[in-house]
């Protein structure tokens, strides 16, 4: 079995110098820290914590290792996620992680999205900021994942924990 968390990074600024910049706000930081609390769950020894790059995407990774009392160390940065692609591309990087069974991945929309939407089968229609999709598959590999083979185990949607 395999175990994909997806976690769409938190509130943040407007505005910033360019987009990759953005910070999160105050509430963006809150957010994230509540959100990583209700978690009923936390990476095993075995899980991989990969983020975008991008700032916003990166300090709410921070805020839920820091909740989650993991290491900072061991998020990974990957650049791949900071750019648009596919649903067959994202399950080919993750796919990469050979040695992982548990994917932690901190990124953006649009593309979570399609993802979410593609395995739970329509079942999830928008991701907001900071939501937390987990799946899990029988396939052997990520790029094998069909909504029949992979089960939505939760979505949790921060517009139910105001």
């Amino acid at each position: 079995m395999k175990t994909l968390f997806l976690i769409r990074h938190s509130k943040a600024e407007d505005e910033a110098q360019s987009d990759f910049d953005r910070k999160l706000t105050s509430d963006g930081k809150k957010l994230a820290q509540k959100m990583a609390g209700m978690l009923k769950v936390t990476p095993r020894n075995n899980s991989k914590l990969i983020s975008s790059p991008a700032i916003r995407a990166i300090e709410t990774a921070k805020e839920f290792s820091q909740v989650l009392g993991i290491s900072l160390d061991q998020i990974e940065k990957n650049d791949f996620l900071y750019k648009y692609f596919t649903v067959g591309q994202f399950l080919l990087f993750l796919d990469s992680f050979k040695n992982n069974n548990e994917l932690w991945v901190f990124g953006h929309n649009p593309v979570f999205f399609k993802i979410s939407s593609y395995l739970s089968d329509g079942k999830i229609s928008s991701i907001p900021k900071c939501a937390i999709v987990a799946f899990q598959t029988e396939a052997n590999k990520w790029l094998e994942a069909t909504p029949e083979n992979t089960k939505l185990l939760f979505f949790e949607n921060p517009k139910n924990y105001k």
